[in-house]
């Protein structure tokens, strides 16, 4: 049974050998060449544009050096985006790990070519060298997928840089637009809320106006119808802010007529008014020299007016 018991262990041993060198078959070692190289790709398939790993892979003696240089920048229809590499070192052996990034925009059916690996015995002069099996990789078009009713559609027609510019003004116009229309919105209705300062009484507009005339000085420089002209302009104005009555567009007939039927003058204001525009336009329209006392009244008169019809100041 002992004897058995050997025989078969032996077997199996032999068996894990032989399968363990049938795996390492693209990569065993060649008789008389101290070196094991490899080439591996991560994909065989791959769509266009797609990035493909490249690894070499080599198994050397101590003391054997490899010259770095594989192959150049590109290998066939492939193009070397990036690489790198990675050693591990055992008693004896190196294994180096080179690895390339590939990418192609060529469809179909591509090989990689065989890299070639120099390398020699330290003590050597001269170099030797061992090729990798080439690889292929199918790179399929991104139209694949859609299958044989798949269409190409024409490229559009170039966008014109004057219909461009025209847009952009067109838009900017609009937006202008809508900013000044909320604009307008917002004061508006600041307004209607009195949060703007609010016009000045007409009565007080009216006094400034005739303290602005008292120092003209018209009388002293002998100015009469300039004077009446003037004081007549601020007492018509007073009336259009005062009473909204249209007061300096109009004759003095036209404007006596409308005072007439304005209910928010009393008799005795009409009166007044009417006295006073007629002393005015004796001045300026018939060419009438009033004394200088009477030109001296005319102000007070005007003033007398203003303070009998202004409104009263809230309490």
């Amino acid at each position: 049974m002992k004897l058995l018991s050997k025989i078969l262990f032996l077997g199996l041993s032999i068996s894990f050998v032989a399968v363990t060198l049938t795996g390492c078959a693209k990569g065993k070692k060649e008789p008389g060449v101290p070196i094991i190289v490899k080439a591996t790709v991560d994909k065989t398939t791959a769509a266009i544009g797609d990035k493909i790993k490249y690894t070499i892979f080599i198994e050397k003696d101590k003391d054997i050096e490899i010259e770095p240089s594989f192959f150049g920048k590109n290998l066939g229809n492939f193009a070397v985006k990036d690489f790198g590499s990675k050693k591990s070192e055992s008693l004896n052996k190196d294994k180096i790990f080179q690895w390339y990034i590939l990418d192609t925009y060529i469809t179909g059916k591509t090989t990689i070519p065989k890299a070639t690996i120099k390398y020699k015995r330290k003590k050597d002069n001269d170099w030797s060298q061992v090729e990798t099996g080439q690889l292929s990789v199918e790179v399929k078009s991104s139209l694949d997928k859609g299958g044989p009713n798949v269409q190409m559609r024409d490229i559009k027609d170039p966008v014109g840089l004057h219909s461009a510019i025209s847009k952009y003004f067109i838009f900017a116009g609009v937006l202008f637009l809508i900013a000044l229309g909320l604009s307008g919105a917002y004061f508006m209705k600041r307004n209607k809320e009195g949060l703007v300062v609010p016009k000045k009484p007409a009565h007080e507009i009216a006094y400034e106006q005739l303290e602005r005339l008292g120092a003209k000085d018209y009388i002293g420089q002998g100015l009469i119808k300039e004077y009446y002209t003037e004081i007549s302009d601020i007492i018509r104005h007073y009336l259009e802010n005062r009473f909204e009555l249209r007061a300096p567009e109009m004759t003095t007939e036209e404007f006596l007529v409308s005072a007439r039927d304005a209910a928010k003058l009393i008799s005795e204001h009409k009166n007044l008014l009417k006295e006073f525009l007629l002393c005015c336009d004796l001045v300026k329209f018939a060419k009438y020299a009033p004394p200088t006392d009477e030109t001296n009244s005319i102000f007070n008169s005007a003033k007398n007016f203003i303070d009998q019809t202004k409104e009263n100041e809230p309490a």
